[in-house]
């Protein structure tokens, strides 16, 4: 297990110059300059100026932009933080993801609170967010990651049982991608990341609460 964890440290800690990044996604150095520039893509400066890149910040633009990660970033799971008020929804919803497990990585709790001090300890690919939450609602989860810049990667999803275009509306304009009906359309989830179907699956029904 310790060796296991040591190899992901070692992983996590790689870093890249922006032309390392080109070679690998077979991109004009430019481009990677462009999307650094933009903040869409984490880096920081050496002592002496020049640009790098960690490689668990590379894999989260990658996933989060539904690009290839190639093999040199290791596993391309997609990392997701579930937050939702009712625990047994969370449930159905792990239920639901289970035959996944080895394309997607959940994390859950009942609080948007937890949920704002979660996204900067675990740095999800997504978080999937409950618009009706009793501490802090989801519309008002999903401004306070938006306006944090080092979160500008992760990508939101609401979802609700009250679904409504004004509803979806408000998710966007609260920085969401998508505003997803209650009970959830896990396969609708996996679209968003284009997280293909395991071999010889079928499609997921709605999570049933």
């Amino acid at each position: 297990m310790k060796q296991g964890r040591d190899e992901e440290s070692s992983m996590t800690d790689q870093l890249y110059t922006t032309h390392d990044i080109s070679r690998l996604l077979q991109v004009d150095p430019s481009t990677v300059s462009k999307w650094i520039d933009r903040g869409i893509l984490m880096a920081f400066r050496t002592p002496g100026g020049h640009r790098r890149v960690r490689s668990a910040d590379l894999r989260t633009f990658l996933i989060t932009h539904q690009m290839p990660v190639p093999e040199e970033l290791g596993s391309s799971t997609v990392r997701l933080l579930v937050v939702d008020d009712e625990r047994q929804v969370l449930d159905a919803i792990k239920r639901a993801f289970k035959p996944y497990a080895n394309q997607v990585e959940l994390q859950t709790t009942t609080s948007g609170v937890e949920a704002l001090l979660l996204v900067s300890e675990q740095k999800p690919h997504g978080m999937l967010i409950d618009l009706n939450m009793p501490d802090i609602d989801g519309i008002e989860v999903c401004r306070r990651i938006r306006a944090r810049k080092q979160m500008e990667g992760v990508r939101l999803i609401t979802m609700t049982s009250a679904h409504s275009p004004e509803v979806v509306e408000q998710s966007k304009q609260a920085g969401a991608v998508a505003c997803l009906p209650k009970p959830l359309d896990v396969q609708q989830v996996l679209d968003l990341f284009r997280v293909p179907l395991a071999l010889g699956g079928t499609t997921p029904a709605a999570v049933k609460r």
